[in-house]
């Protein structure tokens, strides 16, 4: 509904003399013609409208400057009835235990706010004391439509199609409270419908209302968006994860895993028999070194690496791999170094051998 005709009103203790159902009495002297009334009214409470919202961003920013334990203000506590003496003074005791200048200047600025509020909701309580207009209080559950369509069909006395087609021309608002108070007037002579929500005995404005509901819509689309976000990082994450899975599966797949070593440190640690020099035991064999056969053939082998002084032979483990068909082995003249070369990069892909070294 629109702020012409949802306003940010509070009920005094003298509305309740005149704020039982039915239509407002005129206030005396009243000069004042009906279109006067409501343009001022309209005025009035479009002002309430604009202090309340000001009034609600101050007290936003007081909180947000409050430490964990400090007092913080709300709304409902500086405009409600009920209160306490002391709880009514929240406001001029922060004043006075502010130590902060620009603090307590916003302090000072939320006691003016709530000062012409107050002054304004007098003004506009007057105003429609003097309209013809009628009002019923919310129930929780009510909708303002259906509120409206009982009025025009039970007390203006139109057909549900008439009513209706009257119930269009105005705007509605879904955002109605417990204890608000919602009026309606029909002339019948202009076939003019007017309809409007003020805050009656509820705990909130129709502004607080939609300001909450707009709070919470940003909250939630804040909420969604970290979700999604999370989402998204977590699929990213598992989709880098899932890559570099399947890299290393396939660099398994493809790479040759060996482990190189003397053949003497190989008989001493009973890898390898002491006559033949055969296998004997390798199940404390680590193959800590591979190649990727994607990338490259040839292992390069140094005597130092060993604690040889050279290198005169390397065998190739188990011993169902020829060497001259699926690989060769190349020693430098001086016996520095020498290469293991694969030829057959498919007969060794995924395979564990053992390098046994001759000095």
């Amino acid at each position: 509904m629109s702020a012409a005709r949802i306003v940010s009103t509070l009920v005094i203790a003298s509305v309740a003399a005149w704020a039982s159902l039915g239509c407002g009495r005129p206030a005396p002297g009243t000069a004042k013609s009906t279109d006067e009334l409501l343009t001022q009214l309209h005025d009035d409470r479009s002002q309430i409208d604009q202090a309340s919202d000001l009034m609600m961003k101050r007290i936003d920013m007081f909180n947000a400057s409050r430490k964990q334990g400090e007092p913080t203000l709300q709304f409902s506590e500086i405009f409600a009835q009920d209160l306490n003496p002391d709880q009514r003074d929240i406001l001029d005791a922060l004043v006075q235990q502010e130590k902060d200048v620009s603090y307590k200047a916003l302090l000072t600025k939320i006691i003016s706010d709530r000062d012409t509020i107050k002054g304004l909701q007098e003004k506009v309580m007057h105003l429609e004391q003097s309209l013809p207009d009628k009002f019923v209080v919310a129930k929780r559950g009510d909708r303002h439509q259906e509120l409206a369509m009982n009025y025009l069909t039970q007390e203006a006395h139109l057909d549900p199609a008439k009513a209706k087609t009257v119930l269009k021309q105005v705007d509605q608002t879904d955002e109605l409270v417990a204890g608000n108070q919602v009026w309606f007037f029909y002339d019948p002579n202009q076939d003019v419908f007017r309809t409007y929500v003020t805050q009656g005995t509820a705990g909130q404005t129709p502004v607080m209302v939609r300001r909450a509901q707009k709070k919470e819509l940003i909250k939630e689309r804040d909420s969604a968006k970290a979700e999604r976000d999370t989402a998204q990082a977590e699929a990213s994450s598992l989709g880098e994860q899932k890559a570099q899975l399947e890299s290393e599966m396939a660099t398994k797949a493809n790479s040759v895993y060996y482990h190189a070593a003397s053949s003497e440190a190989l008989r001493d640690q009973g890898v390898l028999s002491g006559v033949l020099k055969r296998l004997q035991d390798v199940k404390n064999v680590s193959y800590d070194q591979s190649l990727d056969l994607r990338a490259g053939s040839t292992i390069t082998l140094t005597p130092q690496s060993y604690g040889l002084e050279s290198i005169k032979g390397v065998r190739v483990l188990p011993g169902i791999y020829q060497e001259g068909r699926d690989y060769s082995i190349e020693t430098s003249e001086d016996y520095t170094s020498a290469r293991l070369v694969i030829l057959d990069p498919e007969v060794f892909k995924g395979k564990e051998i053992l390098l046994a070294i001759g000095g």
